[in-house]
């Protein structure tokens, strides 16, 4: 009699990963408060985009530089073209560091059973890293999309490559099926990161992109909407055209800690709306301002955040002077402009890391110091380095990071500064 075993190695050999064709996704083959300004500007964003769209130039690769280890974000930028562009390819190579690293440790340790035969060790472990690299929708017992149901458990990648289960998060879920071309969808995205924001903590949100590239999602989740909640990719339609059918677009489920289902919308959720049902997960009213903010915090955030605008936009230059004419690489006048921009990256870095913000823009200010201090310790000594080495190379992939990074200063230093303005 065939053993379990070997029936699902017969399931498995052979099949492995690889890219849904032009979808940029791995599929198996086989804070409390946030003002009302926030919106505005978020909404303005989309104005701006709708009106000039036609003048956007296409997603950059720098994009795809991961945003934390200077050593992940260069092995991201060689591997953005593939996982960006949705193209074919080894899955290892568009997938998340982690998640890539048990996908080949899965591929090498099925090649080691076919070599040498089954082990129940070997067996278990391949078992072990298939389940935690299955993505797409994960039957349990008495699911349905449903109220009152079970939520449908699924693993999906989200924008960087890596996983996420929905069994697996701790808390309420506000999840929510979108696409680019569902103009009510990008409509109410603003009033939702609003929201996410106001439950910062307490409630997780999450935008499961529906039958679009990666290319596309983030385009719309990063630039057109500006969203900072979790986005999770679903090229295939897996979800909703199997554990979630949707009768229209958007849909958002309102799930509680315990998994079930609570309420669920068809079409637009006002802000109203919204809060009034992300507060009965949670128990609370959102929406009413609970602390003001104080002064002194919100003249040193507008300080620090236009010093680094304008050191930036200098530093900017300086790097396209050099694009215009390589020579001045060696220029001693140049190298010391360069250098004297990263002390001062690392001097505004300081400044922002002894602010305290009150409890509730914790998160806000949070994502403006981490990218500041990316800047600081990530980019700038690589262009130091680059400099004072005389090597043209290393200051290009420098100039790459600080980009990057400048660019993920800019929206998040947009979302406080909008806060501030209101207080």
């Amino acid at each position: 009699m065939e053993s379990s075993v070997q029936r699902r190695r017969e399931r498995t050999r052979g099949t492995g990963h690889r890219w849904a064709a032009g979808a940029g996704q791995l599929t198996e083959s086989g804070g409390d408060v946030v003002s009302d300004s926030l919106l505005g500007r978020l909404r303005q964003r989309q104005q701006s985009w709708i009106l000039f769209s036609f003048l956007r130039r296409p997603h950059s690769v720098r994009d795809a530089v991961n945003r934390g280890l200077i050593v992940a974000a260069v092995a991201a930028a060689i591997v953005a073209p593939i996982f960006i562009g949705g193209r074919g390819g080894d899955a290892a190579e568009g997938a998340g560091e982690a998640f890539a690293t048990q996908l080949a440790e899965l591929e090498d340790l099925r090649e080691q059973r076919d070599s040498e035969g089954d082990s129940d060790e070997l067996d278990a472990r391949i078992q072990q890293l298939e389940d935690a690299t299955d993505l797409g929708y994960l039957e349990r017992d008495g699911d349905a999309s449903d109220k009152g149901a079970l939520a449908p458990d699924f693993r999906l990648l989200d924008l960087e490559g890596e996983p996420h289960r929905l069994s697996e998060i701790d808390g309420p879920i506000v999840l929510n099926f979108w696409a680019s071309w569902c103009e009510p969808c990008i409509e109410e995205m603003p009033e939702f990161e609003l929201v996410s924001q106001e439950a910062s903590g307490r409630v997780t949100f999450i935008g499961i992109n529906d039958g679009e590239s990666l290319e596309t999602a983030r385009e719309f989740a990063y630039e057109v909407t500006g969203v900072s909640y979790l986005v999770l990719l679903d090229p295939t339609k897996s979800m909703t055209d199997g554990p979630y059918p949707l009768v229209g677009r958007p849909t958002t489920f309102f799930i509680g800690a315990d998994g079930i289902i609570k309420e669920l919308r068809v079409g637009i959720v006002n802000l109203e709306t919204l809060r009034e049902l992300v507060g009965a997960l949670i128990g609370e009213e959102l929406g009413a301002v609970e602390e003001a903010m104080p002064a002194e915090y919100g003249d040193a955030v507008r300080r620090i955040v236009n010093s680094a605008k304008a050191n930036f936009a200098t530093a900017e230059a300086e790097i396209q002077r050099w694009r215009n004419d390589p020579a001045v690489f060696d220029d001693p006048g140049w190298q010391r402009n360069m250098l004297a921009q990263v002390m001062i990256w690392a001097d505004l870095n300081e400044q922002f890391a002894e602010l305290s913000p009150p409890a509730q823009w914790e998160d806000l200010h949070g994502k403006v110091g981490d990218a500041l201090a990316q800047i600081a310790n990530a980019a700038g000594p690589l262009v130091r380095g680059a400099v004072e080495n005389g090597n043209e190379s290393e200051l290009e992939i420098a100039v790459s990071l600080f980009e990057t990074f400048r660019a993920t200063f800019d929206s998040a230093a947009e979302n406080l500064s909008g806060v501030i303005d209101t207080q």
